[in-house]
């Protein structure tokens, strides 16, 4: 087989009847050749206002914007759940977004709702006490967002699964009661990851 330098290469070979094959491979052109200046600064440009835009949508969208936190429904039989995690759900909408929240549904732009469906703990890390015992634990919940004016749905999520591994240093018979020191952590990050999948959506 041989190989002829010019504006592309030729090879040469037999095929399995022994004919003679030939065979032209035209080399690719360089891309610093092919690029144009202005193609390069419409990448560019292109690109910077791709960047941007989810973020500056999302700023139209809640700044200014008054947001009521009902309170969530309860469909477990762990008692007092919903009472912790709505809480927890308004501190995040008041700290991590530009929502006004206000109590009243009839004064407030977007009204949230939602169901609390199960709660579980479950050990991963087994020691040889009770003490410094690992958990994973997992909430799943509904949440919706309506337009308060129209009744509009504005964002809804049936299968809202967190998850998250916590450790405690403390002998709690029900991981969710009040007694456990980690309860408000776990609390905290579910409605910092609540609020954080709502303001990703718009």
């Amino acid at each position: 087989m041989r190989a002829m330098d010019g504006h592309g290469r030729t090879r040469t070979g037999t095929d399995e009847h022994g004919q003679t094959l030939f065979v032209r491979i035209r080399p690719c052109p360089s891309v610093s050749v092919r690029v144009r200046p202005l193609l390069v600064l419409f990448i560019l440009l292109f690109g910077l206002s791709g960047c941007g835009y989810r973020h500056a949508a999302s700023t139209r969208t809640t700044k200014g914007q008054s947001i009521a936190v009902q309170p969530l429904t309860n469909r477990t039989t762990t008692f007092e759940v919903e009472q912790i995690l709505t809480r927890a759900l308004v501190r995040s909408f008041v700290e991590k977004s530009a929502y006004r929240v206000v109590q009243d549904p009839s004064r407030a732009d977007i009204v949230l709702k939602g169901e609390i469906l199960a709660v579980n703990a479950t050990p991963v890390i087994f020691g040889r006490e009770t003490f410094g015992t690992a958990f994973l634990v997992t909430v799943n919940a509904k949440v919706e967002l309506r337009d308060a004016r129209n009744g509009k749905l504005v964002f809804k999520n049936d299968n809202y699964l967190f998850r998250e591994q916590y450790e405690i240093n403390a002998d709690v018979k029900n991981f969710f009661s009040e007694l456990n020191p980690a309860l408000e952590r776990i609390a905290n990050d579910f409605g910092a990851s609540v609020v954080a999948a709502v303001l990703e959506d718009f």
